[in-house]
């Protein structure tokens, strides 16, 4: 049985014995009405805690891990809505920190694409 695996911006085919191979795929789930808003509601109310903005002051030092290339998270959207969200810290106070691993580092383009031109 060949079966077609998600690999970086396409498919790769690999080969399984039949009697060895059972398919499952996943089942689809309908997107959040309004990612931006569902995320910044998270952020102003969340469950047994202060909202972030007032747990996080102007002069705090802060870092953000994301996830690198090999995960599908919609970082392009959630990095520049969660800085959007901090405006009230300086960008230098802010560390962005690729959880890379033991995967190689990504390249400039691919951290564009990762976090859009404006974050990077």
């Amino acid at each position: 049985m060949e079966i077609q695996l998600a690999y970086g911006e396409g498919q790769l085919p690999i080969e399984c014995p039949d009697d060895r191979t059972t398919v499952i795929n996943p089942t689809p789930r309908e997107g959040l009405a309004d990612e931006r808003a569902s995320l910044l509601a998270a952020l102003e109310n969340p469950i047994g805690e202060k909202p972030l903005k007032q747990l996080i002051k102007a002069d705090t030092k802060i870092c953000i891990l994301f996830t690198d290339l090999t995960r599908a998270t919609p970082n392009d959207r959630i990095i520049p809505w969660l800085l959007e969200h901090l405006a009230h810290v300086p960008r230098e106070n802010i560390l962005l920190l690729n959880q890379l691993g033991t995967h190689r580092p990504n390249s400039r383009a691919e951290m564009e694409q990762m976090l859009t031109r404006e974050v990077v």
